[in-house]
C-alpha cells in the first residue's frame, strides 16, 4: 500500500509538471554595464502587457546581472529594465507556441549623464538611506579606530544598541542573524560576525526583517521574521582571500589572539575563524542550554574563551549551499553581589523583606555546533530546502554562595552557607524539509513542510548548604547528590495551499498538527552522616519522574491582496490543544493522568502600504500561544534551594498574547534626512503569575504558579537622522518609551502558622529614554559627541512605600584624529551618573579608553596599536530586575583597568591596494576595481512588492 501511494504522488507531480510546461513560457537575460561590462545587480526587470501597459510580473536581476522569468503567458509584452543611474532599456517581446522562450542574452545599460553629472566622488556619502523595507546604513559616515572590528561600527548607528553580552537591538529589535551579501553567515550566531569581521571591509549595512523559509516561498506570513543585519562587502576585497592576524599582550596577564580568512565573490563565500583570548571578547555564544541557571549570566565576570569556526555558502543558478561548524571553550570567572526588596503582605498591611547575595561561580565549558542548508530549485516551479543542524555542550560548573535575609525592622532572620559543582551534558537534533511546488503562472501553489527536534540533558550535581534560622533557634544542613536527566522530541506537519482568486488576490488555506513531548527524571539521594557516604536509596520526597505530551492542531484560512500600493493579508485561525501529564514517581501519582484541552481562536492581519520607495507604513496583529513547561505543570515540592521552595501547578493554562504592532519609515532623498518608529502593544491571556507564602520567624518562601489575566505592555521608538548644510556635521536622536503593568500576588506573610489570603497586586513600570548622536568630520579627525537621559518610575498599588524611580545620564564621545606618518590617535569617553539604586553601589562611573597606532609595511597592511582600557579604574556592570513583587540589583565583577599592546596584519591575496578610511565616495584607481554604484530597486528575497513583505528594523 506504501508504495502504491508514492507511485501515485510522483505521478501526480509528473502530471502538473507536463501541464506547466505546456502552457508556459520564459525570458532570460544578462544586464551589464555598457562600458565596463560589470553586471548590474538588483536592476528592475517588470513585463508589461500590451496594448495597456498592465503590469504582469517582475524581478530583481542577481548578482551576476541575469534575470529570467518563467510561467508567462503566450502574448505580446514590452520588457522594462531600469536602474538608478542608467538609462531605462525598453524592449518588445511576442512570445508564441511556435516561439515561447526568449533569451535576450547580454542587455548593455548606458549610464544617465543626467544623473551622475557632478557625482563624481566628492560629497560625503549618505548615513542612512531608506528602500522600500530596508534602511541601509553607509558605512563610510561612520567612522571608526583603527583595526576596528564590526561591534564597534554597528554601537554607531542611530538607534543601536550592543549589551555587555553581545546582544544586538535596533529601534528595540533583536538583531537574531547577520548576513553578508545576502548570505547566512554563522547561521543564527550575530556574535560571530560581531567580533570578528573587520569593520573596513563593509561597503553599507542592511537592517531588515528577513523571512522565512516558509514566508518566502508562499508568501504566507507564518509571524517568524528574524530581524537581521545584512553586510555588503566593498568590491575591493572581492579579489581573493582577505583577512585579519592579530595578537597582544598587556598587563594582568591579558592576551589576545586571533586569525580571520575570507573569500568572497559574487556566488559564494568562505569564512574560517579562530580565537583566544582571556578579555570578555568571546566569538561565539554558547550553544546548548545545559547549565544555563547554574552560573547567572553568561556575559557576567571574567572570561577566557578559545573558539573556531567555519563558514560556507555556494550558490548557482538551481541550487544554494551554505553552513557551519563551531567550537568554542570558555573558563568563566564571575563574582556576583545582588541587594533585593520583596513585598510581603501581613494582615491587612504589607511590608518588606530584604536579601542581600554574594555568590562565586568558576565555569568550564566545551560547545560544538553544527548546521547545514540546502535550497534546490530543479526548474522554475519546484523549490526544496533542507536544514539539518546539530548541538553538542558540556559544562562544569563550580559555586559558592553567602545569603542574609531582614525583616522589615532590618532584624537578622537567616544566614546560607552554600556551595556546588556540577556536570551536564546536552545534545539537541532539529532540522526542517519543505517543498513547494507552483501549479500554474498565477499563484496556485502546494508546500509540504516537516519539522523535527530532538534533545537529552544529563547533570550530575553535588549540592551542600547550611542554614541557620536566628528567629527560631534552628540549623537545616542539606548535603546532597542530584541525578537528573531531561530528554524529549518534537515534530511538526504542515500543508499549505495557494489558489488565485482575482487579479492579484489570492486564498491562502494551511493545517499544522504538531506534537512534542518531554520527559524529567530526578533523583535525589541524601548524604549518610554515619558512614559520609550519599544514601543508595532516593529520596522520593525530592525525586520525581514525569512526562508530558503536548499536542496541537492548527487550521488556517486568510486572504492575501497585492496592489502597486498597498498589500495585505487578513486571516483566522482555529487551534486546538491537549496536555496530558504523567507522574511515576513523586508526590503527584495518586493524581495520575493529569489531562487539559485548550482551544483558541486567532485573527491575523498584515497591512502595508508604500507611499513610495522611500516611505512605507506598516501594520500588524498577530495571536500565539505558549505551553507551560513540563516543571510548571507539576505540583512538585522542590527544595534544591533551602530557603526558596517551588511548587508547580498541574491546572495551569496555556498563555495566549495579543501582539499589535505598527512602523512607519521615510527617507527624504534630497535632505537625506531620515525617519524610523515603531510601536507595539501586547497583552496576555492567562499569564503566569508567582504567588509566594513568606515565613517570617525562617524567612523561607514558597512559590506557587497560578495564571493571571490583565498583564501587558507598550513600547515605542523613534528615530531621526539628518546631516547639517554642509555634510560634515550630522545629528541623530533615538526616542523611546515603554510601560508595562505587571499582575502577581503579594506574598503572603506567615506568622503563628497562620497565612492571610493572597491577594493581586499590579506593579506598573515606566520607562523613558531620549539619546542625542553628533559628529563632524573632515580629513584629519572625526568628532562624535552624546548624551541620553533613561528615566524609570516602579509603583505597586498595594506597597506605596516601595515605589522606586532611577535617573541613568549618559554623556560622553569619541574622536579619531590623523596624525602624520601614518600615526592614528583614538579615544572615547563615556560618564554614567546613576540615581535612585540602592545602597552600596557606584552611583557615577566614568569609562575612559584610549588608543595610539602606526600603521606600515606595503599598502599599510601592518598595524602597531597600543590601547588602554578604563583609565580612570571605574569599570562597574550594575543591572536592576523588577516583576511584581521584587525590585533587584545586581552586580558582577568586570575586567578593571588593563592595557594591551597589539600587532595587526591584514592580508589580500591578490595584493590589492588597501581600501581607504576616508567617509564619503572616494575615487579610486585601476588596481582598486570599479567602484559600486549606490543600489536601488527590491533587495533580494526582501518582500517587496509585488511579493509582499514589510518594514525593516526601524
Amino acid at each position: 500500500m506504501k508504495h502504491k501511494f508514492t507511485l501515485l504522488i510522483s505521478c501526480f507531480f509528473c502530471v502538473l509538471s507536463l501541464e506547466a510546461q505546456t502552457n508556459r513560457a520564459s525570458v532570460t537575460g544578462k544586464i551589464v554595464d555598457e562600458s565596463t561590462k560589470i553586471p548590474v545587480e538588483q536592476a528592475a526587470v517588470r513585463v508589461l502587457s500590451l496594448p495597456d501597459s498592465t503590469f504582469v510580473t517582475g524581478v530583481s536581476s542577481k548578482k551576476d546581472g541575469s534575470f529570467s522569468i518563467a510561467s508567462l503567458k503566450k502574448g505580446h509584452y514590452a520588457l522594462k529594465i531600469s536602474f538608478i543611474g542608467y538609462t531605462s532599456i525598453i524592449k518588445s517581446l511576442q512570445l508564441t507556441s511556435s516561439k515561447p522562450s526568449v533569451a535576450l542574452g547580454e542587455l548593455q545599460m548606458k549610464a544617465d549623464a543626467v544623473m551622475l553629472k557632478g557625482a563624481v566622488v566628492t560629497a560625503e556619502a549618505p548615513p542612512v538611506t531608506v528602500v522600500q523595507d530596508t534602511v541601509v546604513y553607509n558605512a563610510s559616515a561612520y567612522r571608526v579606530q583603527e583595526g576596528a572590528m564590526l561591534e564597534e561600527l554597528v554601537k554607531k548607528l542611530p538607534g543601536a544598541e550592543v549589551s555587555t553580552e553581545g546582544k544586538v537591538t535596533i529601534n528595540g529589535k533583536e538583531v537574531k542573524k547577520i548576513m553578508v551579501d545576502g548570505k547566512e553567515f554563522f547561521s543564527d550566531d550575530p556574535k560571530v560576525a560581531m567580533k570578528n569581521l573587520p569593520a573596513n571591509m563593509v561597503e553599507n549595512v542592511k537592517a531588515y526583517d528577513k523571512k522565512s523559509d516558509l514566508a518566502r516561498v508562499t508568501g504566507i506570513d507564518d509571524g517568524d521574521e528574524e530581524p537581521v543585519l545584512d553586510l555588503t562587502v566593498k568590491k575591493g576585497m572581492k579579489r581573493g582571500w582577505i583577512g585579519n592576524l592579530i595578537t597582544g599582550m598587556g598587563d594582568q596577564k591579558r592576551y589576545e589572539t586571533g586569525v580571520m580568512a575570507s573569500q568572497f565573490t559574487d556566488n559564494a563565500q568562505i569564512t574560517v575563524i579562530g580565537t583566544a583570548n582571556n578579555t570578555n571578547n568571546q566569538g561565539f555564544s554558547e550553544f546548548g542550554d545545559a547549565g544555563q541557571g547554574m552560573g547567572g549570566n553568561a556575559g557576567a565576570g571574567v572570561n577566557a574563551s578559545k573558539s573556531i569556526g567555519l563558514n560556507f555558502a555556494k550558490s548557482t543558478n538551481k541550487l544554494d549551499l551554505g553552513g557551519n561548524v563551531k567550537y568554542g571553550r570558555s573558563d568563566r570567572d564571575a563574582v556576583m553581589k545582588s541587594s533585593s526588596e520583596t513585598r510581603v503582605l501581613d494582615k491587612d498591611t504589607t511590608s518588606i523583606n530584604y536579601s542581600n547575595n554574594n555568590n562565586s561561580t568558576r565555569r568550564f565549558r566545551n560547545d560544538l555546533d553544527a548546521n547545514f542548508r540546502l535550497e534546490w530549485k530543479p526548474d522554475s516551479m519546484t523549490n526544496i530546502m533542507f536544514r539539518p543542524n546539530v548541538t553538542y555542550s558540556n559544562t562544569d560548573n563550580f559555586a559558592n554562595g553567602y545569603s542574609t535575609k531582614s525583616n522589615r525592622n532590618h532584624e537578622l532572620v537567616n544566614k546560607t552557607q552554600s556551595k556546588s559543582n556540577s556536570n551536564s551534558d546536552y545534545l539537541s537534533l532539529s532540522g526542517s524539509l519543505q517543498v513547494n511546488r507552483k501549479l500554474n503562472s498565477k499563484g496556485r501553489s502546494i508546500t509540504l513542510r516537516a519539522e523535527y527536534g530532538y534533545n537529552n540533558n544529563e547533570t550530575d550535581q553535588y549540592s551542600y548548604s547550611n542554614t541557620l534560622l536566628y528567629l527560631s533557634n534552628k540549623k537545616i544542613l542539606q548535603d546532597r547528590y542530584i541525578d537528573n536527566t531531561g530528554n524529549g522530541f518534537n515534530y511538526r506537519l504542515q500543508a499549505i495551499y495557494i489558489e488565485p482568486i482575482f487579479t492579484n488576490r489570492f486564498l491562502q488555506f494551511r493545517y499544522s498538527y504538531q506534537n512534542r513531548y518531554s520527559a524529567l527524571n530526578k533523583y535525589t539521594y541524601n548524604l549518610d552522616t554515619l558512614t559520609n557516604r550519599y544514601s543508595d536509596i532516593y529520596d522520593e520526597s525530592q525525586s520525581n519522574v514525569v512526562s508530558n505530551r503536548y499536542a496541537t492542531n492548527q487550521f488556517e484560512v486568510s486572504l492575501r491582496t497585492i496592489r502597486p500600493k498597498y498589500m495585505y493579508n487578513i486571516g483566522i485561525s482555529l487551534e486546538p490543544q491537549s496536555s496530558k501529564s504523567k507522574t511515576a514517581i513523586g508526590p503527584n501519582k495518586k493524581d495520575n493522568p493529569l489531562s487539559q484541552n485548550v482551544v483558541n481562536f486567532s485573527p491575523t492581519i498584515d497591512f502595508h502600504y508604500r507611499f513610495s520607495k522611500q516611505k512605507q507604513l506598516r501594520f500588524m496583529y498577530r495571536g500565539r500561544s505558549t505551553s507551560p513547561s513540563i516543571e510548571n505543570l507539576q505540583p512538585i515540592i522542590d527544595k534544591t534551594d533551602t530557603l526558596n521552595i517551588r511548587l508547580g501547578n498541574p491546572n495551569l493554562k496555556p498563555s495566549y498574547s495579543n501582539r499589535f504592532m505598527l512602523f512607519f519609515n521615510n527617507f527624504m532623498q534630497e535632505s537625506q534626512r531620515s525617519i524610523t518608529a515603531n510601536l507595539f502593544f501586547n497583552n496576555t491571556i492567562n499569564s503566569v503569575a508567582s504567588r509566594m507564602s513568606y515565613e517570617e520567624s525562617t524567612g523561607i518562601t514558597k512559590t506557587y504558579l497560578e495564571n493571571v489575566n490583565g498583564n501587558w505592555n507598550t513600547q515605542g521608538f523613534l528615530t531621526f537622522s539628518s546631516p547639517l548644510k554642509n555634510r560634515k556635521f550630522t545629528i541623530s536622536t533615538t526616542s523611546n518609551a515603554s510601560f508595562s503593568n505587571i499582575v502577581s500576588f503579594t506574598s503572603l506573610a506567615k506568622r503563628d502558622s497562620v497565612y492571610t489570603e493572597p491577594q493581586k497586586s499590579t506593579t506598573q513600570n515606566l520607562n523613558l529614554g531620549q539619546r542625542m548622536t553628533g559628529n563632524f568630520r573632515c580629513d584629519l579627525f572625526d568628532l562624535s559627541l552624546n548624551a541620553g537621559i533613561r528615566y524609570s518610575l516602579v509603583k505597586n498599588n498595594k506597597q506605596k512605600d516601595s515605589n522606586r524611580e532611577t535617573f541613568d545620564y549618559t554623556f560622553g564621545g569619541n574622536t579619531n584624529i590623523n596624525l602624520p606618518w601614518n600615526v592614528y590617535l583614538s579615544s572615547d569617553v563615556n560618564c554614567n551618573i546613576r540615581s535612585g539604586y540602592s545602597d552600596g553601589y557606584k552611583k557615577e562611573i566614568t569609562i575612559w579608553n584610549a588608543q595610539l597606532s602606526k600603521t606600515f609595511l606595503r599598502n599599510n597592511r601592518a598595524t602597531l596599536r597600543f590601547k588602554i582600557y578604563d583609565i580612570l579604574h571605574q569599570q562597574s556592570s550594575l543591572t536592576r530586575t523588577i516583576d511584581g513583587t521584587m525590585i533587584q540589583d545586581t552586580e558582577y565583577n568586570t575586567l578593571g583597568s588593563y592595557f594591551m599592546v597589539h600587532f595587526v596584519y591584514r592580508f589580500n591575496t591578490l595584493g590589492g591596494k588597501a581600501p581607504s578610511r576616508r567617509g564619503g565616495f572616494d575615487r579610486h584607481g585601476p588596481e582598486d576595481g570599479p567602484r559600486e554604484r549606490p543600489r536601488g530597486g527590491d533587495r533580494p528575497g526582501g518582500g517587496g512588492f509585488p511579493g509582499g513583505g514589510g518594514p525593516g528594523m526601524m
